[in-house]
């Protein structure tokens, strides 16, 4: 493959005037005069963060995934986005993508389509076991981990990285969680989740099947390990706390998903009334549509407040979904022949509440009801946390956690659903990736809140292992739109990836997303404006006067001499990816 190399000019060879571009004005030799004597204000190079990166919850890699595969570096590429997480055909589809809402690239024309590229690698290597690209000597201590959704799994496969043993205890007699049994196959097909969860258990994972903590083994056992990390999730329905005079032909959200995805679904009747507006919702009336039903969904909101993701609610709404809103049940009952019966108080908006969403009330005397064959509860989940210990602080129905994933006992760690941050695959890598590292620390005996005080403590893979510097509190400026210099770039419309048609997904669950073959993906990367890293343009070197702008071999980067910089600021100005600053000279 291509191997990575300067935009800019060749930094072993000196220029004459007439070679370099036109605006040009250095030849690459000093001149004979210490021109830095006259400098009050200095240029510094100084890496800011990307927003993509920033916005992250997973902690991924971008800019430099993104960079080697426009650079088509795919190996590269491909153990720069393992390094932090273990499932990147899972988020390659399943992810809402934040990062992309963060691009800066959207300010221009469209946002690199960065779930794209990384399910592009994951297809790409689909062949390949999984390596992880940094592994640490034994340790010889072993972490019980409860739960094998994405949050445990991950978990697991950043502590072999760090060389720890692990063994995991999952309640159901197949590893995934969420992943298994919550995501319709058209989203996430089965041989992803075969794959990446093969992977991690191919490491080198002591598995127990079918054993619930609390239930088939108690907790305090587990406290013989020497470190233990519970991310059992979010799978017990929210109560109605409504009247429900039948138990037949009702079903909820999560279960009806599980089943289905399992191989069991349950017989159903032409008509099906799902009451919710969130993920699972949407995902229970689109596999509805494949079982040949007419669902319709009722929501006690308007589709502005839906918490489901935009895309989806499109897809659904393509689909053939029938949407209601404003509508809130108030009694479920019979209507006779096997059919249920939902009465409903007809809602109204009103000012905004405490979270940030407009508050409903019912109108006094105004109801709808509505008959089905079947009603589906999608009303949101909530953890069962009963089989943990007193000694364990909660707070509001969720596991209280420091900033290091640390709970009230000291060598029980918390991630995922149950530690109180939105209840995505994303979150839950990125709170395993933290507490994985945290029990790394407190295992080597570090004081973990006095880590945290200092900012010592690394929230990423890269930087854990040395392979990026730690950020300082004080240095983490997140590159904007502003900062970055759009001479250099180009206007692209970018590549969207396929879906089937809509006649042909809904017939069966082949996955809509069709994905980005390789120039595509390629092409797309290339896209990325490498806000505030080093793009190996050469800007600087090619447009300093003084020469001053010199190529460190041994670092790989553009260093500058401040014996010949005098301060003129044209490498600020030139910079492309906004990561040199200018500041003045007394504040170093």
């Amino acid at each position: 493959m291509a191997k990575p190399k300067a935009l800019g000019p060749d930094i072993q060879k000196l220029y004459s005037y007439l070679e370099l571009p036109i605006g040009a004005t250095a030849i690459g030799l000093p001149p004979g005069r210490f021109t830095g004597l006259w400098r009050y204000t200095k240029p510094v190079f100084q890496v800011k963060v990307p927003p993509c990166q920033n916005a992250c919850p997973a902690g991924n890699w971008i800019q430099k995934f993104i960079a080697d595969s426009g650079s088509e570096n795919l190996d590269d590429a491909w153990n720069a986005l393992i390094l932090e997480n273990p499932f990147p055909g899972v988020c390659g589809r399943v992810c809402y993508h934040p990062c992309e809402l963060s691009c800066n690239r959207k300010d221009m024309d469209k946002a690199t389509s960065i779930h794209s590229a990384e399910r592009f690698l994951a297809d790409h290597f689909f062949q390949q076991p999984l390596a992880p690209p940094v592994t640490m000597e034994k340790q010889n201590k072993k972490v019980a981990v409860v739960g094998s959704g994405p949050a445990g799994l991950a978990c697991v496969y950043f502590l072999i990285m760090m060389g720890y043993e692990t063994a995991v205890f999952e309640a159901y007699h197949e590893l995934g969680g969420m992943l298994r049994i919550g995501i319709p196959r058209y989203r996430l097909p089965k041989k992803i989740v075969d794959k990446e969860v093969g992977d991690i258990l191919a490491l080198g994972v002591e598995v127990y099947k079918g054993c619930r903590v609390g239930k088939d083994l108690p907790f305090s056992e587990l406290l013989a390990y020497d470190a233990v990390f519970i991310a059992t999730g979010a799978h017990q329905r929210t109560q109605l706390n409504i009247p429900i005079e039948v138990q037949d032909n009702i079903y909820e959200g999560l279960d009806f998903l599980a089943l289905h995805n399992l191989g069991r679904p349950p017989i159903l009747g032409k008509n099906v009334i799902v009451i919710g507006g969130g993920n699972v919702a949407i995902d229970v009336c689109r596999t509805l549509i494949r079982r040949d039903c007419a669902p319709a969904l009722l929501y006690r909101r308007t589709r502005n407040e839906m918490p489901a993701h935009h895309e989806e609610i499109c897809d659904a709404e393509d689909e053939g979904l029938q949407l209601k809103y404003l509508l809130a049940p108030n009694s479920i009952g019979s209507a006779g022949k096997g059919r249920v019966s939902l009465k409903c108080a007809k809602m109204a908006l009103e000012s905004t509440g405490p979270d940030g969403r407009p508050q409903v009330v019912a109108l006094e005397g105004e109801y709808e009801s509505f008959e089905a064959d079947q009603i589906i509860l999608a009303t949101g989940e909530i953890p069962d946390l009963s089989y943990l210990p007193r000694d364990i602080e909660l707070s509001d129905g969720l596991v209280q956690v420091k900033s290091s994933g640390q709970t009230s006992i000291e060598k029980v760690f918390a991630g995922g659903d149950i530690a109180g941050q939105r209840w995505t695959v994303a979150e839950a890598i990125g709170s395993a990736k933290q507490a994985a590292i945290a029990m790394d620390y407190y295992l080597r005996g570090d004081d973990l809140q006095k880590l945290t005080e200092r900012g010592a403590m690394a929230k990423t893979m890269r930087v854990h292992f040395g392979k990026e510097e730690m950020p300082l509190l004080d240095d983490q400026e997140v590159a904007t739109f502003q900062d970055l210099n759009l001479t250099y770039a180009f206007t692209s419309a970018g590549h969207t990836s396929e879906k089937l048609p809509v006649d042909e997904r809904i017939c069966d669950f082949s996955e809509v997303d069709c994905g980005l073959d390789e120039a595509a993906a390629v092409e797309e990367a290339q896209r990325c404006l490498s806000c505030g890293v080093c793009k190996m343009c050469g800007n600087c070197y090619l447009f300093c006067p003084d020469g001053a702008v010199e190529f460190d071999p041994a670092a790989q980067q553009y260093i500058i001499n401040y014996e010949y910089c005098k301060g003129c600021g044209i490498c600020f100005r030139e910079c492309p990816v906004g990561m040199i600053c200018v500041r003045a000279e007394e504040e170093g």
